[in-house]
């Protein structure tokens, strides 16, 4: 008797985080050249582009990179958010070496 409350108990639980889940997917309206992407093709732009796609659509000339919005101009180039990171501290010339603090 114990195990089927068990049981019930995750299929409770998991019905209810997937009541939770499925909406936050479902929010994610991406399109790109005229094509809804699905959260794999999302997750991938936001990867290869270092930074969150926002809702919208958008055109994309996958020969040159250049991006923009639906029925506007080039807004830049799809990897300049990758370009514009701030440089590391070994970078900066910022880091210690082993016991440099102490003397």
């Amino acid at each position: 008797m114990k195990m089927h409350r068990k049981v019930w108990a995750i299929v409770g639980l998991t019905s209810c985080l997937w009541l939770v889940v499925e909406p936050a997917v479902a929010k994610r309206f991406v399109v790109v050249n005229g094509q809804r992407l699905n959260t794999g093709e999302i997750q991938y732009l936001e990867r290869i582009s270092c930074t969150r796609i926002p809702n919208g659509r958008y055109w994309l000339n996958v020969r040159t990179g250049i991006w923009g919005y639906q029925g506007s101009g080039a807004q830049g180039h799809i990897f300049d958010r990758c370009r514009a990171r701030r440089p590391s501290l070994s970078e900066r010339g910022l880091l210690y070496r082993p016991g440099e603090l102490l003397q």
